[in-house]
């Protein structure tokens, strides 16, 4: 059976929400290189295992990681990391686009620059 296209997107709403905060993209790539457990990822990333946990609710709520018993442990392991090549591939277009930007204002300038510089136009 499929999905409605609206419970589609509201799907994929749920997964850009859980990636909408830099933490929680820094937490899966943490967890993408190896399960980890929250008071390890809170002690690399430099955060308190309450918020860390809190990431980690969200991420696991979207369906990003999931969790599984290891002993009195519980480790978080990524289940989608294609949600990080998106990240990626998204990063690189705008990275690109800006410098595109940054690339044509700047020949904007030196244009209106070399108009505005007297002698600089010959007239025919």
């Amino acid at each position: 059976m499929g999905t409605s296209p609206t419970k589609r997107y509201e799907l994929r709403v749920e997964v850009f929400k859980a990636l909408a905060h830099p933490m929680r993209l820094f937490l899966l790539d943490k967890i993408k290189e190896r399960p980890r457990c929250v008071c390890d990822l809170a002690e690399e990333v430099g955060i308190d295992k309450s918020v860390a946990s809190k990431h980690l609710s969200q991420l696991k709520r979207a369906g990003l990681i999931e969790d599984a018993k290891r002993g009195t442990l519980i480790e978080y392991r990524l289940v989608a990391p294609c949600v990080l090549d998106l990240a990626a591939c998204a990063e690189g277009a705008i990275v690109a686009a800006r410098k595109k930007g940054m690339f044509e204002a700047e020949a904007r300038q030196e244009l209106v620059g070399s108009l505005s510089t007297p002698g600089s136009r010959t007239d025919a």
